[in-house]
């Protein structure tokens, strides 16, 4: 069953931005711990920062991608950020290829 998971933000959650950030890192190590593979991860808006230089969930994310999860970084929000030079982890994507990977999947899920 192919899952695929869009991050909008670098916390997850509202409210108080470092709990958020603590909560998104437990949550992806929880996917991590649980032996359940997405199928593809797609970075969108502040949510790119994770894939990048510096991030806290790196660790996981290459855990991830070692066991066959697409990583992706919106390239419109890497530039915005000015972060295309800091992609640490998977390729820069594009909406038609998030847009075409959501009609793939059999559950998508919004995150952040």
């Amino acid at each position: 069953m192919k899952k695929y998971l869009m991050i909008n933000s670098e916390s997850l959650g509202s409210g108080d931005w470092e709990l958020g950030r603590t909560l998104m890192k437990m949550f992806l190590a929880n996917i991590v711990e649980s032996g359940e593979t997405p199928t593809g991860i797609a970075f969108l808006n502040s949510g790119v920062k994770l894939a990048c230089t510096g991030s806290p969930v790196l660790d996981e994310l290459r855990a991830l991608a070692d066991r066959g999860c697409n990583i992706s970084s919106c390239i419109t929000c890497l530039k915005f950020y000015d972060l295309l030079d800091s992609v640490e982890i998977g390729i820069q994507g594009t909406m038609p290829l998030y847009v075409q990977n959501l009609f793939d999947a059999d559950d998508s899920f919004v995150i952040g």
